[in-house]
């Protein structure tokens, strides 16, 4: 039996045109994350118990990576658009908040971004079907938002100029 019938969680994700990264958090509930995390990826302690700093971060840096990918037009050596181009989220920190949900920080290297973003946001459906997510996109100071089901696990952003 679950302690409730319907999953969310809450994403921001923000180009930082500076520091030539993504920066990101997630919202979602602690006890589902770490069903997920013990379910599929080995997970063997609670979360509460686990330093940001420590091995265990990785099993949840691998489970981000997996179910959070941004795709985008990049340059690899110049200033055109010559190449797709994949997130590769690295943990920078997470808390347990008293309400029962985690707030993952996050960010990953993009030099150069171009045009639009295909964005696959399927973070808990592995485990939970019936998962919905948003996220909200911010590029020069434009906020996007959309939502993600089992459904339609992908969307698309344009970016503008």
């Amino acid at each position: 039996m679950w302690a409730h019938q319907f999953f969310f969680a809450f994403a921001e994700i923000e180009y930082n045109e500076m520091t030539q990264k993504f920066e990101g958090s997630i919202v979602a509930t602690t006890h589902d994350l770490e069903f997920a995390l013990t379910k599929s990826y080995g997970l063997q302690t609670k979360l509460e118990k686990i330093d940001p700093k420590s091995p265990e971060t990785k099993i949840l840096e691998s489970y981000l990576n997996k179910t959070l990918q941004l795709t985008y037009t990049c340059s690899m050596d110049s200033n055109a658009a010559d190449a797709n181009c994949v997130s590769s989220w690295t943990i920078e920190s997470f808390q347990l908040m008293k309400n029962g949900t985690i707030e993952l920080y996050f960010s990953s290297i993009a030099k150069q971004v171009f045009s639009g973003l295909q964005v696959d946001f399927s973070f808990l459906m592995d485990a939970f079907p019936e998962q919905q997510n948003k996220l909200t996109f911010i590029f020069r100071n434009e906020r996007q938002t959309m939502n993600f089901t089992k459904s339609t696990p992908q969307q698309s952003f344009a970016l503008k100029p």
